[in-house]
């Protein structure tokens, strides 16, 4: 038996790698309960750090920005390590404002060698709200959803 396995190794030692390549032909399969990349309303957003304090991954760092946020008054928003990021939603479910949601946008339309691009800051988590044009994702978790679930188990 271990001679066998032997043999089989041998053969494939000396054969060339063989990488199958993904192809980009079609978007990866989605549905209303896909937990994918977050979105930011800024105008929501109290800088209370649930958030950051829910988070199991510690993916969630808060960043001082500048403008004017009657709303928060420390001007500290979440930013997200999507390298970290483990997509449980318990940031979205804990936001007293419901001021994170999550998008249906996932697979390799997130993925990336460079850890920087990762990172992203509040206004990237912003910016898809900010378009005026029609989005190419769907919102699918948000904080309204889980109190519907909660209500419906309940």
């Amino acid at each position: 038996m271990a001679l066998k396995a032997l043999l089989l190794g041998m053969k494939y030692l000396f054969k060339r790698p063989y990488t199958m390549l993904v192809p980009e032909k079609e978007p990866p399969m989605t549905t209303e309960k896909t937990r994918g990349r977050h979105l930011l309303d800024m105008s929501k957003c109290v800088g209370c750090r649930m958030c950051q304090m829910v988070c199991p991954a510690d993916a969630i760092k808060m960043y001082k920005v500048e403008g004017d946020f009657k709303q928060n008054p420390k001007k500290i928003f979440p930013g997200i390590d999507f390298n970290r990021c483990t997509f449980c939603a318990l940031c979205v479910e804990v936001c007293p404002t419901g001021a994170l949601s999550m998008t249906d946008i996932t697979g390799w339309y997130m993925t990336t060698t460079d850890t920087r691009t990762n990172l992203r800051s509040p206004y990237d988590l912003a910016a898809e709200l900010a378009k005026n044009e029609k989005p190419d994702f769907r919102v699918t978790i948000t904080k309204q959803t889980f109190l519907y679930q909660t209500k419906k188990r309940g």
